[in-house]
């Protein structure tokens, strides 16, 4: 089915969303519609902003409205844990939740954002994250996602910076229950010297989200053509982080590629298809040109 036939609303028409603040910028909607309309699936997603002390009542209304399910992103994705009735192991693991499921009336939470990392970083970089040393800014559900990948996939060496350093802290401590060989926080006085050091760099931070925002966690003066930069931001153009990093000969991933990753399986999980990852990757890709 082409992705322009248009399925009219009705009142058996599911649906799906994204709750985060701010949403106004997010693809989402754009990327799950088209792939629903491309396979007549009778469902549309929505964007909802809310505010971290309107979580829990947004929540409750995906239980009390009937949804199909929805996506948490940020600054939600830690405090929705507590939220949900039951937990994927995984989503457990990592103490974060990008993806809800309504199972008849209980919430159950999923982390697909560490399958979309992995499947993102893959597509640039065949070896992954084997024996790589790994540069992660961010101490949130993403950054936690970010560090289970690099773990999972055989990083040699991470290293956490973010600008609470006991959040810092707290997420190396983790990664040590996770397995990881070495984890260590950096402060921001040596972080230059970590980004020369580091193989894979990755932001996962909010820092360089919209068009008025031209500035980098990482320093952009630190990047080489030997490194790796995957910047989880995306929006009309690329950030200056993957911006400079392109034009220093690095390999780039930027917000868009692991936004489809993630969501293929959130598609997945809610619809039981698999999804049509081309005709979900085109739609965003689109955006900006």
């Amino acid at each position: 089915m082409s992705d322009s036939c248009a399925l009219p609303v009705s009142a058996q028409t599911r649906l799906l969303a994204v709750i985060g603040h701010p949403v106004g910028h997010s693809l989402s909607p754009l990327m799950h519609n088209a792939a629903l309309r491309y396979q007549g699936i009778d469902a549309i997603y929505l964007a909802f902003d809310v505010l971290p002390d309107e979580l829990a009542v947004a929540v409750d209304g995906l239980r009390a409205l009937g949804f199909w399910g929805a996506n948490i992103t940020l600054p939600h994705k830690e405090q929705a844990t507590d939220l949900m009735d039951s937990l994927d192991p995984l989503a457990e693991r990592v103490g974060a939740v990008n993806t809800v499921v309504n199972e008849h009336g209980r919430l159950v939470g999923y982390n697909t954002d560490v399958q979309g990392f992995l499947e993102a970083l893959h597509a640039v970089h065949p070896r992954g994250a084997t024996g790589a040393g790994c540069l992660v800014a961010g101490a949130g559900g993403a950054a936690r996602a970010v560090v289970a990948g690099l773990i999972a996939g055989g990083a040699r060496e991470i290293t956490v910076f973010n600008r609470t350093s006991s959040r810092a802290h707290a997420l190396c401590a983790a990664a040590s229950r996770w397995g990881a060989g070495s984890c260590r926080v950096v402060e921001r006085g040596d972080l230059g010297r970590a980004a020369e050091e580091a193989d894979i760099l990755v932001n996962a931070t909010s820092v360089g989200l919209g068009v008025s925002v031209k500035e980098s966690v990482i320093p952009v003066d630190t990047l080489r053509s030997h490194h790796v930069v995957v910047d989880l931001v995306y929006g009309m153009e690329p950030t200056l982080l993957v911006k400079s990093a392109v034009a220093r000969g690095a390999a780039t991933v930027d917000g868009k590629r692991m936004l489809v990753s993630q969501a293929a399986e959130s598609y997945r999980l809610w619809t039981g298809k698999p999804a049509p990852f081309e005709v979900m990757r085109s739609s965003v890709e689109r955006v900006g040109r």
